[in-house]
């Protein structure tokens, strides 16, 4: 949120490193996302800092996994053996498979459950979208993501894709906490890079005491 402060890596190290630890003070490990589909491991607290990944999972208490938005969607996932993780789904990676890959290193075995949480993100009702694109996502997660912005102009709705996508990778859906904030509409808690602009990234951060 806009009250914790800007989590953009690409600031002094030092202001960054004091708003981590205003929020949750542990080590902390935010991966340099590029819209991609490679997934970190965090072997211990603060290692995998910066890694240019857009997934991070570890078994490691008191390690802060820290995912920064500005209008994607960040996912916390839990394995019932301890395991936690963090995944930036911009709709590429989303596209090309970081869920599936992220669900995967979570798990010790394929049987094994993991749960999710989505935080907040750019929603249908604010997310115009190409055509092409549209094409791209609904053949790959179903005609359901395809949506129509407030003001008529074809739109994605990230939400729905993001549950196919965990759905598809096994994850129990009917454990995911669908995202209860649009951070375009609500200007006064979140940043926006695609509704204001705005350089600034909010965070959510997953730990285990």
């Amino acid at each position: 949120m806009r009250a914790d402060g800007d989590f953009h890596l690409d600031q002094d190290p030092v202001v960054l490193e004091a708003r981590r630890r205003a929020f949750v003070d542990l080590p902390w490990s935010q991966p340099d996302e590029v819209h991609g589909t490679e997934v970190g491991v965090v072997r211990r607290p603060g290692d995998a800092d910066r890694l240019r990944v857009d997934a991070l999972v570890t078994d490691c208490a008191g390690a802060v996994i820290g995912i920064w938005v500005g209008d994607c969607t960040p996912i916390a996932l839990f394995s019932e053996s301890g395991r936690i993780g963090g995944v930036h789904a911009g709709w590429r990676g989303l596209r090309d498979g970081i869920v599936a890959n992220a669900v995967a290193a979570m798990r010790r075995d394929p049987e094994e459950r993991v749960t999710a949480t989505i935080g907040p993100c750019i929603h249908a009702c604010c997310y115009e979208f190409g055509a092409a694109d549209i094409d791209t996502m609904t053949a790959r997660f179903g005609a359901h993501v395809s949506a129509t912005r407030r003001d008529g102009l074809p739109s994605l709705d990230m939400v729905a894709a993001v549950t196919a996508a965990l759905d598809d990778a096994g994850v129990d859906t009917a454990v995911v906490a669908a995202a209860s904030a649009c951070t375009s509409c609500e200007a006064d808690r979140y940043f926006s890079h695609r509704a204001r602009g705005e350089r600034e990234r909010h965070v959510m951060a997953v730990w285990r005491s």
